[in-house]
This record gives C-alpha cells, sequence and structure tokens, in this order.
C-alpha cells in the first residue's frame, strides 16, 4: 500500500465514514477514486486534509472530503443517469460520480482548470463555458452537481433538469450555506435543505449586487 492509498483509507475512515456516510457505493467510490491526482501539483500534500484544497488564484477551491461525500449520498446516485458537474475543477467530483457509474457531462469556466480537468479524466466529456449557463446542450440531466456553493441561479440550471430530476448544492452564504436539494415543481423549484455545508462560491452563483442611490 502507497502513502497516498495509507491516506485515503484514513480519510474515509476518519473523516467520511464518521460524517455518517453509510451508503456503500459512496465509500467505494471515494476509496477507489485517487484524490492527490485531482489536486494541482503543488498541493498534492494536502489532498486528504479535511480542508478545502485551493485550485488557483482566483479563490476557486475543493469541498472537504466529508462534505462532497455528504452531498453526494444526499445526491442519490443511480448508475446509468446522466449528470452534470457544475464547476468541476480538476474534476475530482466528476470523477466520483463516475465511480458510481452515471455518464457525466463536467463543466468549466476556467480554461486552465478545464485542460487539467481534461488530462485527468477518462470517459467523461469536459465543457468549457459559463457555469451560470450550465450546458443545456448537453442535457437533460438527472443529476446537476454544484461543486462549490450557490447564492443564486439556481433556476436556470433548474430548467436543464428531467423532469424528476435534482439539482444538489451547498445554498447560501457564510454560515448560512446549507446543503440543498432542488426538484422542479409546477411554481418552479422546490427546495430542501439538509446540513451545513459552506464552500467557496462558485462564479456567477453569487449575491445579486442592490443598486445604491
Amino acid at each position: 500500500m502507497t502513502d497516498f492509498e495509507r491516506l485515503r483509507l484514513g480519510m474515509v475512515d476518519g473523516q467520511i465514514r464518521t460524517a455518517d456516510v453509510t451508503d456503500h457505493r459512496v465509500i467505494g467510490a471515494f476509496l477507489s477514486v485517487p484524490r492527490e491526482s485531482f489536486v494541482p501539483e503543488a498541493r498534492k500534500g494536502l489532498a486528504y486534509l479535511d480542508a478545502r484544497v485551493p485550485l488557483g488564484p482566483t479563490g476557486r477551491a475543493m469541498l472537504e472530503p466529508m462534505i462532497l461525500a455528504r452531498l453526494v449520498q444526499l445526491a442519490a446516485p443511480v448508475e446509468g443517469e446522466r449528470a452534470l458537474v457544475v464547476g468541476c475543477g480538476l474534476g475530482y467530483t466528476a470523477a466520483v460520480l463516475a465511480a458510481l457509474g452515471l455518464d457525466v457531462v463536467a463543466l468549466e469556466e476556467e480554461a486552465d482548470l478545464a485542460r487539467g480537468a481534461r488530462e485527468r479524466l477518462v470517459g467523461v466529456d469536459v465543457v468549457e463555458g459559463r457555469l451560470a449557463d450550465g450546458a443545456p446542450q448537453a442535457g437533460p440531466y438527472d443529476l446537476i452537481f454544484c461543486d462549490g456553493a450557490i447564492v443564486t441561479g439556481a433556476d436556470r440550471l433548474g430548467a436543464q433538469l428531467t423532469p424528476r430530476g435534482r439539482l444538489v448544492a451547498p445554498a447560501g452564504q457564510g454560515r448560512t450555506t446549507r446543503a440543498t436539494v432542488f426538484r422542479r415543481s409546477d411554481q418552479g423549484l422546490a427546495a430542501a435543505t439538509f446540513f451545513d455545508a459552506a464552500g467557496a462560491t462558485l462564479p456567477g452563483f453569487g449575491p445579486v449586487e442592490a443598486f445604491a442611490f
């Protein structure tokens, strides 16, 4: 067993299993995907810490393993479903969903991150474009997974869901950010909130600025 394999096992046993992640398929995916391969080269030593890993100079960061694992379990992914990962970074979350048997599209707007995701991901379609626009050309999706926090913009993504699809995201700002599942309804998107799930806000999903008079 390599050092990274030991660290990965420690992450799963010490961070994920202890956070009420009980779905054996989710646990298996986190055991099988080498997180160290999806962080910037200079930050490989941070791959298995219970902390956000910065992805570059723009403020983007990977979700903590515990939060990500709980969100993936909450999403209840089903093998064969079509999924969109919004703000895929270097591709870790997309790789986890692909390991669960989903047909994954990974959306990224930063050219360097999109290029890095293409280099790392196998069997995943990486699309470069504005995160806030989603990727309607490749939809509709059974699952849309935001790989970072959103404050606004859920409606545009929700329009790209299948009738029974769901959008899963850390939604809110700061300490008010909660794991949220959005589903389509006759009145628009219906939201159900679950646990605290802070994350770096994705570009294009920040709060709407109010005009000052």
